[in-house]
């Protein structure tokens, strides 16, 4: 903890704002202000949004030092690391999630040490943790020349896959550097058969463009020992309905895979309200040990606009004896109130679910021309402290009924822009509500084992 804390307090300010303006440039899902809804929309397959409030680029870079500042390792965790060199900084990039660190605890992990060089720049895949659904790459690069370059990984694709999707971060974003670590997250639909071999495929650079103009691919092929974790899954029937302040939600078949469990979650058609994501749900055992939500990852697979699969960190290899699924808090609102509709020549709101949110500009970006809303969400409830909604979908029409989409969103705390294309709309334009801070409570407490 004390080094890395040490580490990051040692940076310039100028590197951090260096890094903002990485970030700026990055496009990431538009609800990166929130780990939970970012895996939402990665489940939903939605177009990628650039985030580019200023606000918000703090905001990510605080969230990320503050993870990274308060690394704790268990003692088992610990002392695995302190025999091999090296792979501290991997600990550190899954500690978020206890499923993972148990993973490595159980010696999960399977060695590859395996590489790619191109341009001064040495791509090494030094492990993977796998199951029937997810692997998660661990690589390493090297700036072999010394040549000083931001280097971020750019097209990342499995060669040999069409079914798998993936999620990666990016680790640093300095043009002086020796060597950087981090992890890629695959995802493979429906247990597709997961290869023997994966074949990674990789682009290196500044950004997308400058990757593209390289055209230099680094490729490296990933064995995969399936004898690892075929067979290990373990599935419930859970298949039980709960009732919270009149809205029906069945909860069907939990699996539980090594590297996260997945629970099939449908809400009642009949239900009045729109149910948008649970704050607090878990799987405890009966020590009273939880295990939460994925974190930084896909956190929920969408089905349709009823069922889904959310994801959890896994307690596979805790081996409990008893399991509950609990919550007490879902945000929620009623069906008949999700359209928010502005007047644009007036820049009035002549629809909204209630007085928290405002309309307060409707101006032009001065970068693109594209029409920027600006409204304010007024929001005390203790549970959404630090919390930056993402408001809207994408999709939103004029009074004609055509329908467009918006590329960009920007939200900071109590303020969110909403990007508009530049068109001749016929006014009002309705927005539809994708997430709001109305909830309703109950206990769920469902056996589940």
């Amino acid at each position: 903890m004390n080094d890395a804390r040490e580490q990051f307090e040692g940076q310039q300010w100028q590197e951090l704002e260096a890094m903002k303006e990485q970030v700026d440039r990055i496009e990431v899902p538009a609800a990166i202000d929130e780990a939970i809804r970012s895996g939402m929309r990665l489940g939903r397959a939605r177009r990628r949004r650039r985030t580019i409030s200023r606000l918000a680029s703090y905001t990510a870079m605080l969230m990320l030092l503050a993870m990274v500042a308060s690394i704790r390792f268990s003692p088992v965790v610990a002392a695995y690391v302190g025999d091999i060199p090296g792979l501290r900084a991997f600990v550190e990039l899954i500690n978020h999630d206890k499923g993972l660190e148990l993973a490595l605890e159980n010696d999960y992990m399977q060695r590859v040490g395996l590489s790619d060089e191109h341009d001064g720049i040495k791509l090494t895949v030094d492990g993977i943790i796998a199951d029937e659904t997810r692997v998660i790459v661990f690589y390493t690069l090297e700036n072999m020349d010394g040549k000083k370059r931001v280097v971020n990984l750019q097209r990342v694709q499995l060669g040999n896959s069409t079914t798998a999707s993936s999620s990666y971060g990016t680790s640093a974003f300095e043009e002086d550097w020796e060597s950087k670590q981090g992890t890629i997250d695959f995802y493979f639909d429906g247990e597709a058969d997961i290869p023997d071999m994966l074949d990674l495929e990789v682009m290196l650079g500044k950004d997308h463009e400058a990757a593209a103009a390289d055209g230099i691919l680094w490729k490296v092929r990933i064995p995969v020992d399936k004898t690892k974790f075929v067979g290990l899954k373990e599935t419930y029937a859970v298949n039980k309905t709960v009732t919270v302040e009149g809205q029906r939600i069945t909860f069907g078949t939990m699996t539980v895979y090594p590297t996260r469990i997945g629970l099939e979650v449908e809400y009642d058609r009949a239900n009045t309200k729109k149910l948008f994501y649970f704050d607090d749900i878990r799987i405890e055992d009966e020590k009273g040990e939880t295990f939460g939500s994925i974190l930084n990852g896909m956190s929920a697979s969408v089905i349709n606009e009823n069922k889904l699969v959310l994801y959890f960190q896994s307690n596979y290899f805790r081996k409990p004896k008893q399991l509950y699924l609990r919550a007490n808090s879902i945000r929620a609102l009623d069906k008949s109130k999700l359209e928010v509709q502005i007047d644009l020549e007036r820049k009035k709101l002549l629809s909204r679910p209630d007085d928290r949110i405002t309309l307060t500009d409707v101006g032009t970006n001065a970068e693109d021309g594209q029409g920027v809303l600006d409204f304010h969400l007024k929001n005390d409830d203790p549970l959404d402290e630090g919390r930056s909604y993402s408001l809207f979908d994408s999709s939103y029409k004029d009074a004609s009924g055509q329908t467009f989409d918006s590329n960009m969103t920007g939200s900071s705390q109590e303020e969110y822009q909403y990007y508009i294309r530049k068109e001749k709309y016929q006014s009002p334009l309705t927005l539809t509500i994708a997430d709001y801070p109305t909830r309703i409570r109950g206990d769920i407490d469902v056996r589940i084992k």
